[in-house]
């Protein structure tokens, strides 16, 4: 009985989404004109990334923060290669008390967990950052395309990556990076 009342149910449903799409079909296309898109630019994300002032100064901040991080652990690395080459010397274990042995392999243990907990909060930390440089330059993209789009009576700026081909004479990302300049060089005035 209730599989009755739901199959009448949607093909109630079916049959009022029907009616409503052929009501509406003649004011659509009555109003195509208003939304069709005569002109249209693309842009290359990564190029406006690696040639703007903007993303070149978010891609030494990363490179620099990485840079720091890697040290940090190719020290914290060293120290502890420099306490396995210690256990793995018969002659200095043998010298050692069973106390003092213990002791060295707890902190070689230690060290080891420490330094894998480093590498994956290293990790998550390079990550969130890459995520915010790319959220900021996004929006900063999105920013100057519109105004380029204003500016060159454009209807929309797609990213390139949106389509499998477009003629290279829409390509508006050398005007973006440009935009991006300038909002670069006015924001670092202020």
């Amino acid at each position: 009985m209730n599989r009755f009342v739901s199959t009448k149910i949607r093909t109630a449903y079916v049959t009022l989404f029907a009616l409503i799409a052929l009501a509406a079909t003649p004011a659509m296309a009555a109003d195509q004109d208003s939304y069709s898109i005569k002109k249209v630019g693309f842009v290359n994300f990564k190029s406006c990334v690696e040639n703007s002032k903007a993303g070149k100064q978010e891609q030494a901040s990363f490179e620099s923060l990485k840079k720091q991080a890697e040290q940090t652990m190719q020290q914290r690395e060293k120290e502890l290669s420099e306490l396995a080459s210690k256990l793995q010397d018969p002659d200095y274990v043998d010298s050692l008390s069973k106390e003092a042995e213990a002791d060295l392999k707890h902190k070689y243990r230690a060290m080891s967990q420490e330094l894998m907990q480093q590498q994956q909060q290293l990790y998550q930390t390079l990550s969130q950052a890459n995520f915010k440089i790319i959220q900021k330059l996004t929006d900063e993209v999105n920013k100057a395309a519109k105004a380029v789009a204003e500016k060159n009576g454009l209807d929309a700026v797609l990213n390139e990556e949106a389509c499998f081909f477009y003629s290279k004479k829409l390509d508006v990302s050398t005007l973006i990076v440009q935009e991006l300049d300038v909002m670069f060089d006015a924001e670092s005035k202020k």
